[in-house]
């Protein structure tokens, strides 16, 4: 059986890119959280509702037409984020707890 073993260097380090993108990605959210914050401040300042459904099904489509149907699973879940003001749901994030520098990655990756 010809086995690729899990110590490569190849593979150690594409983990350390993912790792990087991963942290990356959390950072964005974390900023666009922030922005969908202020925007509603503002909105509420002036008066205005703070859900622009229409600004939201635009975005659903933008993610929709770029990653396919995940993509609005994934415009969902960023949407939800925005408004619960970045809070987990009460069940918890899919795939397990989280820590302050991102999710808690299995031993075995």
């Amino acid at each position: 059986m010809n086995r690729i073993p899990a110590c490569d260097e190849r593979i150690a380090k594409q983990h350390a890119y993912i790792g990087e993108l991963d942290d990356s990605l959390i950072g964005l959210i974390l900023q666009r959280i922030e922005a969908m914050g202020e925007l509603a401040s503002l909105r509420r300042e002036l008066g205005a509702p703070t859900v622009d459904l229409s600004r939201e099904n635009d975005v659903l489509r933008s993610y929709r037409a770029a990653l396919g149907r995940p993509g609005t699973s994934l415009a969902l879940l960023l949407l939800g984020l925005g408004r619960a003001g970045g809070r987990a749901p009460a069940e918890g994030p899919p795939g397990g707890p989280v820590r302050p520098g991102g999710p808690v990655r299995p031993a075995h990756e």
